[in-house]
């Protein structure tokens, strides 16, 4: 089966400006763009890919400037890293469900974990599927 650069099922969202691994940032203006590989790389329409900006997630090999692929339809649970949205700000973060409740977890020790509280707004956009990083 033959398809055209103009099929939709080729293309991919590329939001690239970059959601922060560090402290949330703001949600702004987010530039988004078509990728027509979507194909190439096995993607689906559930995915997109962003860019990170921070250092927070290194220990899971996140970089700033790394660029992720996000799954929308996978669910989210106990130790997967995922892309959310905590009061208005975009987040990179591993959750981490303990006896408090759910975490926002770092993965470098020189940020501190985040309790999410019940007046917190939360909302998971998406599990992280893939880190690709420039040495890649």
């Amino acid at each position: 089966m033959r398809t055209s650069e103009s099929d939709p099922a080729l293309h991919v969202k590329f939001y690239d400006n970059a959601i922060p691994v560090g402290v949330p940032g703001t949600a702004q203006d987010y530039q988004e763009e078509d990728i027509p590989t979507a194909q190439l790389l096995g993607l689906s329409a559930a995915v997109f890919l962003v860019r990170a900006s921070g250092d927070s997630m290194e220990g899971a090999r996140i970089f700033d400037g790394s660029i992720i692929t996000v799954d929308r339809s996978e669910k989210a649970g106990h130790n997967k890293i995922i892309v959310g949205m905590i009061n208005k700000e975009f987040t990179i973060k591993r959750l981490v469900k303990t006896y408090a409740g759910w975490v926002l977890h770092p993965e470098n020790h020189a940020y501190t974990p985040y309790l999410i509280r019940p007046d917190d707004e939360f909302e998971v956009w998406g599990v992280v599927k893939k880190v690709i990083n420039n040495a890649e």
